[in-house]
């Protein structure tokens, strides 16, 4: 990928590229899957349990536990934990955040004049929230909810507020909840944020009550059809997904069968959103209705693995309340306690389910989570304060996501707070940092909204080059990599994957992420250099470099060929020595290029190692 060019990150119709098709790809590059079968033994060896932990609690264990609960580890949330016990650690990373609201970050790429040509009503100021404004439609001009700057705001807002996350998990169980119950954004910006609001304030509630408005939110609505639903003929979409894939799980574990599927489908036909309040008045809260004329008004039976649970169909406003009694029956049962601590279980901690993780983890921690009312959050930190969760066996044992790899390299260069290179008509780049280049620049792009938009709007095609986008799951059932058995994580790596990724770290390295065109944002130096203990000092350096980035200690043979790479056979340390001293007294372009290519090469070094793709 030519990092000094616009990546697409939509197709000529406007919406995101289709997802990679992780599983045909894994098919194709012929594998051994029971390679994969074995090394995947390694929680057979562990027999602790959900008792609290009482051991050691350094850099390892903080590490492990950061790494498992962030969007993206960066040395920054390791600092955070400095002096704290696990338990204050974990209670630092549980609590809660708000979540804020989109901005108007594109005012560059799209100006008040043309918004108000174009849409006929009168935009928000630069760096305003815009969610709440009302929208108009006026014949002759396009829709001003189907805008692609406001969805393209949006998506950046999302990311760069991962990227500006507190040592917190709220992200971290976004991501959760998105991939266990996905929407593909679909319909009017409004709908896409009121998704994202949704998704990140529900591992903190009743869960029994984020599904209520998980069924009635206006993207889902449209994404599994129960919007288009007719008492005539009902569409058993959404009633299939809400008991397989949100609730009590696929079989073997459950056994509800297609007659309850259908008397599903019969309880919701008639929900839907009051869509003129929510696109057209004040604010983005969605407004569920309930249509008694459209609604199967004769009653349901459902199966005995539902307790043969009889709803009566009832008449008017009334039968707003079978959907209510429907969710009361799903949640009666145990399946959806053990469900959802499979789940938790598998994405927080490792994917493989063994006997003894069945009775001595999921079972215990169902239990828990009937006992706080289906709130995630509260069952989740008994998990991450276990003996269990701190088994040294887990410790960088599952391959990071694309968002993983991606914004733990963003963090940790603090890439938004980096320095400008400009490529003049295609040529050498210069550097924003250097007086004698800076009439170069301009004046524009050192606006925080402008890097905002431009740097995290791209950051989405980064991360869809590796077969992942927040908004875009390639189905109902969200990401594989998280559910589908044996192969699970392992589907993060592929040929096509792996050389993104890798052209993502060295573009990181080299020239940067791009902004616009021209315009590539690259982390600072000056920065990068003086945060470490002892930069010139090559052998401290090196180690602290290969532990901010790599998963534990790496043999002496790597470290010596990536010492080389950088020095090469007739250079010693005090080379590097010399050219770090210089640049900090004297931070001249030319020092600034010597220290930089030096610090290139043992980038890419590190990042060709395979303990870059674990945590």
């Amino acid at each position: 990928m030519d990092f000094k060019r616009k990546p697409p990150p939509f197709n000529e119709m406007g919406k995101p590229h289709p997802p990679l098709d992780l599983e045909r790809m894994f098919e194709e590059e012929r594998i051994d899957l029971q390679s994969i079968l074995d090394s995947r033994k390694l929680t057979k060896e562990i027999n602790k349990t959900l008792a609290p932990y009482t051991g050691e609690f350094g850099d390892a264990q903080k590490k492990h536990l950061l790494k498992r609960t962030m969007v993206g580890y960066a040395s920054r949330h390791l600092k955070d934990l400095e002096g704290l016990t696990m338990d204050e650690a974990v209670d630092l990373i549980m609590t809660p955040h708000e979540i804020g609201e989109p901005i108007n970050n594109y005012y560059h790429q799209f100006s008040a004049e043309e918004y108000k040509e174009t849409y006929g009503n009168n935009d928000v100021a630069p760096g305003e929230p815009f969610i709440s404004k009302p929208c108009i439609r006026v014949e002759g001009k396009q829709d001003e909810l189907s805008g692609n700057e406001r969805k393209a705001a949006i998506e950046s807002w999302l990311h760069s507020s991962i990227y500006n996350q507190t040592t917190t998990i709220c992200w971290k169980l976004f991501l959760f909840l998105h991939n266990l119950t996905p929407v593909v954004e679909t319909g009017p910006y409004k709908y896409r944020y009121a998704y994202i609001r949704l998704i990140f304030e529900g591992s903190y509630r009743n869960y029994r009550d984020f599904i209520f408005d998980l069924t009635v939110d206006p993207s889902m609505l449209e994404y599994l059809n129960l919007r288009m639903s007719r008492k005539e003929t009902p569409d058993e979409n959404y009633a299939r997904e809400v008991q397989e894939l949100f609730t009590v799980g696929k079989r073997p574990f459950s056994k509800y069968t297609e007659g309850d599927v259908a008397a599903a489908a019969r309880i919701l036909v008639g929900w839907g959103q009051d869509d003129g309040r929510l696109l057209f008045g004040e604010g983005w809260k969605p407004q569920p209705v309930f249509d008694p004329w459209n609604h199967d008004t004769s009653d349901k039976q459902f199966s005995e693995f539902y307790g043969n649970k009889f709803i009566q169909g009832r008449e008017g406003e009334e039968g707003a309340e079978e959907l209510h009694e429907f969710l009361d029956m799903l949640f009666e049962t145990d399946e959806v306690s053990i469900y959802l601590a499979r789940r938790l279980f598998q994405f927080f901690v490792y994917p493989i389910l063994t006997n003894y993780v069945e009775e001595n983890i999921i079972l215990p921690l169902a239990n828990d989570l009937k006992n706080n009312d289906y709130n995630l959050a509260k069952t989740l930190k008994k998990l991450l304060k276990s003996e269990y969760f701190f088994s040294e066996e887990l410790y960088d044992s599952l391959f990071k996501s694309p968002y993983d790899f991606t914004m733990g390299l963003y963090k940790e260069f603090n890439i938004l707070n980096g320095d400008y290179t400009y490529w003049v008509d295609g040529k050498g780049p210069v550097y924003s940092q250097f007086s004698e280049d800076i009439d170069r620049f301009d004046e524009k792009i050192f606006d925080l909204n402008f890097k905002t938009f431009g740097m995290f709007r791209s950051f989405g095609w980064n991360i869809q080059q590796q077969g992942m986008r927040i908004l875009n799951p390639p189905s109902v059932s969200g990401w594989k990599a998280y559910y589908q058995e044996p192969v699970y994580d392992f589907f993060w790596l592929n040929s096509v994957t792996i050389k993104a990724k890798k052209a993502i770290s060295e573009g990181l390295s080299k020239w940067g992420v791009y902004v616009e065109n021209g315009y590539n944002m690259r982390f600072s130096l000056s920065d990068f250099i003086s945060s470490f203990e002892k930069p010139d000092d090559l052998n401290s350096f090196l180690e602290e470099l290969t532990d901010r980035f790599l998963a534990g200690p790496i043999p002496d043979q790597a470290i010596e060929r990536i010492r080389k790479s950088a020095l090469g056979d007739e250079l010693d340390e005090s080379y590097w020595t010399e050219a770090v001293n210089q640049y900090i007294s004297n931070s001249s372009k030319n020092n600034y290029i010597t220290l930089k290519n030096r610090l290139e090469q043992f980038l890419f070094q590190i990042f060709e190692l395979n303990e870059i793709h674990v945590h």
